[in-house]
This record gives structure tokens, C-alpha cells and sequence, in this order.
């Protein structure tokens, strides 16, 4: 189990002025028979994240409500704000960590978990495009930390009697979320065999005796190192 710091845990980086979470989604109108734009983002996240994805893998759960296939116009613009958007992430991703910032992060302020289940919803639905790989990755010794950061803000229909310290571990989680999700998009991109999605990650570079950028807990030596 992870240890547990004492102290308010924040977003990485330095503190900022943001802008509400709906205008990262401007100019262009967001079709309101889309996933919410907060959920959509998760969405897309998951999706650049889990290998051997087609995009007609994914399209059909981009909606809450499709709009009828006669309506072409509406289904075109609301496509080309989706692409926006995953192109958007997929450039943020390319930051690596710490650059990188899931929009449901606000730099300097405590994480909401509210925000986080929201995000999650959609990276969850993702995640059920292909079930087999993530069950390896929960499998696998050196990738299972990755989804136990999820679980806590995976909401289920099932009741469950929390430990006392929840709200202190799920903030502790939500902090290592945004390096995991590097860690992981580098993973996708590694068995996809995307050899230059890999060089185009910016990254400081990683000492073999610090934490490994997978979020696994161990040192980068003992864990995703070659």
C-alpha cells in the first residue's frame, strides 16, 4: 500500500489562472447529445491510452443520444469537435509528466473527487473497449498499481463500507493519476509498436533509482525500465 503524506495534496505545477472547463471545448459548439464535455474527455483519454483501438471502435460511445443518420450536418460537426478535442489531449499527453494535466486537475487547488468520478466515468467506458488488455495490465506485477488509482472514483451501483482514511487516499491517488496516465499512454504506444509516438513524449530524463513514471511505486530499475 502506498504511504500516505500528511500534508493537503494539489495538482502538479505552478498555480494558475484557468479558464471554466467549457471553454476548452470553444469555438467549436458541443453537440449536447455528446458524452458531457468533462466525461468526454476521460473518454478520450482511455481511448489514446488502450492500444489496438480503431476509431470505429470507439465512435459509437462518444454519444449519450445519436441523432438520427439523416442528419449528417449535426453528426459532422459534432465528429470535428470530438477529433479537436482527442487531438488536443493527445498534444497534452505528448508533455509528459509533469506538463501533463487531465482536465480534471486544477493546478494548485485540491483535487475535486467529484471531478475525478466524472472524468473516470468516461475513461472507465473506455477502458470496456478492450477488456482483455487491461485485465493483463491489472494482471501483470508491474502495471496492477495503475488501476487500483482508479477504483476509488469508479462509481458502481454495488454499496461498500469505506475505511475511515478514503477521502486522504483517494487524494493521494488523484495526484498520481496525471504520471500513471503518461506511463500508460507510453505503454499503448509501445505495443502498438509507435516507435515515434514514443520519441515525441517530452520527458525529463528518468534516473534508474527514482519512481517509475508508470505510477507503479517502484523504481524505475525494478520496474519499466529496459
Amino acid at each position: 500500500a502506498m504511504a500516505l503524506a500528511g500534508a493537503t495534496r494539489y495538482c502538479s505545477g505552478s498555480m494558475t489562472t484557468l479558464q471554466p472547463h467549457s471553454a476548452l471545448f470553444t469555438p467549436l459548439a458541443w453537440d449536447p447529445g455528446l458524452l458531457p464535455p468533462l466525461e468526454m474527455d476521460g473518454y478520450l483519454t482511455g481511448v489514446l491510452v488502450t492500444p489496438e483501438l480503431e476509431v470505429s471502435d470507439w465512435i459509437a460511445d462518444l454519444w449519450t443520444a445519436m441523432p438520427p443518420v439523416t442528419d449528417k450536418a449535426r453528426v459532422q460537426q459534432a465528429f470535428t469537435a470530438v477529433l479537436t478535442r482527442l487531438k488536443a489531449i493527445e498534444a497534452d499527453l505528448q508533455k509528459g509528466w509533469p506538463g501533463y494535466q487531465p482536465s480534471f486537475c486544477e493546478r494548485g487547488k485540491k483535487t475535486n473527487h467529484d471531478r475525478v468520478r466524472g472524468w473516470m466515468k468516461g475513461f472507465y467506458r473506455a477502458m470496456k473497449l478492450h477488456p482483455e488488455y487491461w485485465m493483463d495490465i491489472a494482471d501483470d506485477e508491474r502495471t496492477a498499481t495503475f488501476p487500483g488509482l482508479l477504483v476509488g472514483f469508479i462509481e458502481t451501483d454495488e454499496q461498500v463500507e469505506e475505511r475511515e482514511d478514503a477521502a486522504a487516499i483517494r487524494d493521494e491517488h488523484a495526484e498520481l493519476l496525471p504520471r500513471a496516465i503518461v506511463g500508460m499512454r507510453k505503454l499503448a504506444l509501445l505495443h502498438d509498436g509507435d516507435a515515434n509516438g514514443l520519441r515525441s513524449i517530452q520527458a525529463n530524463k528518468i534516473g534508474r533509482n527514482d519512481p517509475c513514471p508508470c505510477g507503479s511505486g517502484k523504481k524505475y530499475k525494478r520496474c519499466c525500465a529496459p
